[in-house]
């Protein structure tokens, strides 16, 4: 995989397995471009992650992803918004560069459209988080013309 660079639609592989298996990568999607957390705040992202939908085990039904939705995606996953998370764009580069985060394709336009919208939909987004997504979704539309 070439260059990386933290903004909306790129996606991740970062460790992320239980204690039993710290080597296991999920797949972590940027649902916004870098934007301070806070006034004088260096530059963040928001990420979400997919898990395995797997029979008999509740999970989130806001935005499910199938094979076909992204070349990492082999079974139907869903979007684990309840455990996104806000990590500064610096710390993502400097992972990538340590090959700690392995960058995958980026999510097409429909599917990130989908995911983001699940974000919104879902009741299991905290609330820090859908503020953050808001305030940078709308930085980022500030300056374009509608």
């Amino acid at each position: 995989m070439g260059l990386f660079l933290p903004l909306s639609r790129a996606t991740l592989l970062i460790p992320s397995g239980p204690n039993d298996d710290l080597a296991r990568k999920h797949l972590f999607i940027l649902l916004t471009d870098p934007c301070p957390e806070a006034e004088g705040a260096e530059k963040a992202v928001l990420l979400v992650s997919l898990s395995t939908v797997r029979n008999k085990i509740p999970h989130d039904g806001s935005c499910l992803l199938h094979p076909g939705d992204h070349a990492f995606v082999k079974t139907t996953s869903y979007v684990v918004y309840q455990r996104a998370r806000i990590e500064t764009a610096n710390k993502l580069l400097e992972g990538v560069k340590q090959g700690l985060l392995v960058p995958q394709d980026i999510i097409a336009p429909g599917v990130f459209a989908r995911i983001c919208k699940g974000l919104e939909d879902s009741r299991l987004t905290p609330p820090r988080f859908l503020s953050f997504y808001r305030k940078a979704t709308r930085a980022e539309n500030d300056g374009r013309d509608d």
